[in-house]
């Protein structure tokens, strides 16, 4: 990704065109993975995991022939975008669907907690990575590289052992009666519309993140580039810390408080930055710990509704369940950063900052007490 935004904007020096490599990424995924779901529960889900890496993999061969042999332009790299993106709506759910099947229940925070540890860590070192190769070794590495890493991860993928999905055998029942039924299963269990409605809250006030986090370092005006680099590295710092600990150390915890604690601590920290001491102390370095702290506390909120999911999803409905979940979290972010780009024309990041940690406290509150009177019904 950093090295094809970065060659269409180097070679175009169009920004739309960049943006339009970007979107290429995300938009099939997130409008796949309401439908993709249903084909996940119907598959066979191992071919399915392995069959997307290999896709992928054979994807990032292609353009790395067609960038060596100098026949890869715009039209090429959107049309690889989409279709990694069409391998991606089907992989990633998948994922979320196997891990209870591969572990017992009681391990579920700790295999949830080492995924998302993995995905810290990589979103951390893969553009780091990314910018180092391009920068010494070009394009051509990159991609090769990359194409490689894809086929490596389908070879391992050979040994997982998954049980027989006899479903697959049937294949009995109309694609459009499943993906109806899939939504049904959702609307008649209110604690499930809730989960998903906090999966929804939790990436919207992300994406918020990622808009407040650059208006901040601006105001920093000595120090805004600087600023802006460490918020984003303690930010991430404190996800990969709370997951790793997570991984490696069981704590007796109920992940139901624990969600909506981690919402209500994301409400509490936003107010606290808010505060007009910390706006006229005028350095960075006090919002740093602060940055840490709300790292750990989306990420165990995310941990949390990602094992109650699969906890409270029956295994036959797990790749619907878990596809409808990632398109309303990964819809978010985006919907969420134009929203508050927009409301940061008219009201002072201090003030929004205490107006989404209130509203935050609300929900959380408010939720819990919803998801708490459902599943005791």
């Amino acid at each position: 990704m950093i090295a094809l935004s970065f060659m269409v904007l180097q070679t175009t020096g169009s920004t739309v065109k960049m943006g339009t490599v970007l979107a290429a990424a995300l938009i099939p995924s997130l409008i796949l993975g309401l439908v993709a779901g249903t084909f996940i529960d119907r598959w066979n889900r191992k071919m399915i995991i392995i069959g997307a890496d290999f896709f992928r993999g054979i994807i990032i061969t292609f353009v790395a022939f067609f960038y060596y042999f100098g026949f890869l332009n715009f039209y090429i790299i959107i049309i690889s975008q989409v279709l990694l993106s069409v391998n991606s709506a089907f992989f990633d759910p998948t994922i979320s669907a196997v891990i209870p099947q591969i572990v017992d229940e009681d391990d579920l925070i700790k295999a949830n907690s080492k995924h998302q540890f993995i995905n810290g860590f990589a979103t951390i070192i893969g553009p780091a990575l990314g910018g180092i190769f391009v920068a010494n070794l070009g394009y051509t590495a990159v991609f090769v590289v990359n194409a490689v890493s894809f086929f490596i991860s389908a070879i391992f993928e050979l040994f997982l052992k998954l049980p027989i999905n006899n479903r697959v055998k049937e294949m009995k029942t109309k694609f459009t009666k499943e993906l109806v039924e899939g939504y049904r299963y959702i609307l008649k269990r209110r604690s499930l519309m809730i989960l998903l409605f906090m999966v929804g809250v939790i990436h919207f006030f992300v994406g918020y993140i990622e808009v407040f986090i650059p208006v901040l370092a601006v105001t920093f005006k000595a120090h805004g580039p600087q600023a802006l680099g460490f918020f984003h590295t303690c930010f991430g710092l404190g996800t990969i810390i709370i997951a790793f600990i997570l991984s490696v150390i069981t704590f007796a915890w109920d992940e139901r408080k624990t969600l909506f604690l981690g919402v209500f601590l994301i409400g509490i920290v936003f107010i606290i930055m808010a505060l007009p001491k910390l706006f006229s102390i005028g350095s960075f370095f006090i919002y740093l710990p602060l940055f840490v702290i709300l790292g750990c506390v989306i990420m165990i909120a995310g941990v949390s509704f990602k094992t109650l999911l699969q906890k409270n999803v029956d295994t036959e409905y797990a790749g619907r369940i878990f596809g409808i979940a990632g398109s309303i979290g990964n819809g978010s972010i985006p919907f969420a950063m134009i929203i508050f780009g927009f409301l940061l024309e008219f009201i002072s990041l201090q003030n929004l900052l205490y107006l989404c940690g209130l509203v935050l406290l609300f929900l959380s509150l408010f939720s819990y007490k919803l998801y708490k009177g459902s599943s005791n019904g």
